[in-house]
């Protein structure tokens, strides 16, 4: 008997939007272009996109594919692709195959969408990831998560054709209905690649068995070499505790960075992202609120051995922790954009900076607002710091409404104040509608 697969439902939408930007400088302010994807520029004053989804649910598994294009101006590139993916999903994985933005949390309140490797401040990268679709429960109170994926970093790097890659491990704790607590682990590593310096690095299997593992062991076949670690490797330990409350929803969360072995243990402490988020269970005028502490200032310290770690950045993947020039990650970081176009070193200014960040978000009379205000302070790298420091204030408010026969239409201003730079204004009128 032939075996055939019967769709049982088809799913299909497209939309479009587009935004004009009106601004003091030709600079955009941080909180227009920051976390966006990519999709806005510094420089950028115009961006439109175009995105399409589909799906498919079959009785046991659903197949997903979407297209998001968006053009703008203000970047080498014009024309790109946001996403371009499509994926398998059952009950307890989902693959996917592509390019796909992160999932916005926190309802987009947080500095690094609460993860300081990737926190959609660059375009997505392509690739293959598998994850858990629901968390694979050991009993009524544990319960585990997990993903691994290889991605290709294809922009023009100093190190072309770098390999990275990811997995992840998480522990969920259900004390109770309203109490949980979750710890997870994640581990990136740019590997292979060809140096215009050292040739062809480390490829083969063996080596991806000594990259999954962090193992240590020669980098490069040259004579005298110090052992270290293939490739470069970078992770987070999380940590996050959620109570369901009758007031609402509270949320407090640590993400602690590790760049080598002093950040695995703990000697870098604390920097990192610490956080709190609640969102009330009657929301109206006002519906969540979100406080974030960003400290990248200790580096594990000035040290003989393992110290002054310089976030980000590496000696041999010189575009360190950078996809198109962007930063892919915490986005509180100052890259020389020209120094890495041209293969100048020093890419990076500043890797250590103190942040305070508060985002706040609701809803009036149908009308969806939002508010977010950062406090940086950049102190430079520890070989080169900053004297004085540079001090920024990125403040970002937005009007959002829904008119359902015609679309979404936002307002967005900003405007960003420091000591060194004149005040940048900016203001934005964008358009959405979805078919």
């Amino acid at each position: 008997m032939p075996f055939c697969l019967y769709p049982q439902k088809f799913d299909i939408a497209a939309g479009f939007e587009s935004e004009v930007m009106v601004l003091n400088r030709k600079k955009n302010p941080f909180w227009f272009h920051t976390n966006s994807n990519f999709s806005i520029g510094e420089f950028t004053h115009f961006t439109a996109t175009a995105k399409v989804m589909a799906s498919l649910s079959f009785s046991d598994f659903r197949i997903h594919g979407g297209a998001v294009i968006f053009a703008r101006d203000g970047v080498e590139n014009n024309i790109q692709r946001r996403d371009l993916y499509l994926q398998f999903e059952n009950s307890w994985m989902l693959a996917t195959l592509g390019a796909k933005k992160p999932k916005e949390v926190l309802d987009g309140l947080s500095a690094t969408n609460q993860d300081f490797l990737m926190s959609g401040n660059a375009r997505p990268m392509p690739g293959v990831l598998l994850e858990a679709n629901n968390p694979f429960r050991i009993s009524n109170t544990f319960s585990v998560q997990w993903a691994i994926a290889h991605y290709e970093m294809n922009d023009n790097r100093f190190v072309e054709g770098v390999n990275l890659h990811y997995k992840s491990f998480g522990l969920n704790v259900n004390f109770n209905e309203t109490n949980k607590l979750t710890a997870e682990i994640q581990h990136y590593a740019q590997w292979g690649g060809t140096s215009p310096e050292l040739g062809e690095l480390k490829k083969g299997f063996k080596d991806f068995v000594n990259v999954f593992c962090a193992h240590t062991a020669p980098a490069y076949d040259i004579e005298g070499e110090t052992l270290n670690k293939i490739g470069n490797h970078l992770g987070t330990y999380s940590l996050q505790y959620e109570l369901y409350h009758t007031l609402g929803e509270f949320s407090v969360y640590y993400n602690h960075y590790i760049e080598d072995g002093s950040g695995t243990r703990l000697a870098n402490f604390p920097d990192g992202v610490w956080g709190i988020y609640f969102k009330p269970r009657n929301s109206g005028v006002f519906s969540a609120i979100l406080y974030e502490y960003i400290d990248t200032v200790d580096q594990s310290g000035i040290s003989v051995g393992s110290g002054k770690d310089n976030y980000f950045s590496n000696s041999i993947y010189r575009n360190g922790w950078t996809y198109e020039n962007n930063i892919v990650g915490m986005p509180f970081m100052i890259f020389d954009k020209e120094a890495a176009t041209h293969g100048v070193s020093p890419y990076f200014i500043s890797t250590r900076s103190r942040v305070h960040h508060v985002g706040i978000t609701g809803e009036f009379n149908g009308i969806h607002w939002k508010l977010k205000s950062s406090r940086a302070k950049y102190l430079g790298t520890y070989a080169r710091p900053l004297t004085p420091e540079w001090m920024y204030w990125y403040n970002y408010a937005s009007l959002s409404y829904k008119i359902e026969t015609l679309g979404t239409f936002t307002i967005r201003g900003g405007i960003d104040f420091s000591n060194r730079e004149n005040t940048v204004v900016g203001g934005g009128l964008k358009y959405c509608h979805t078919f």
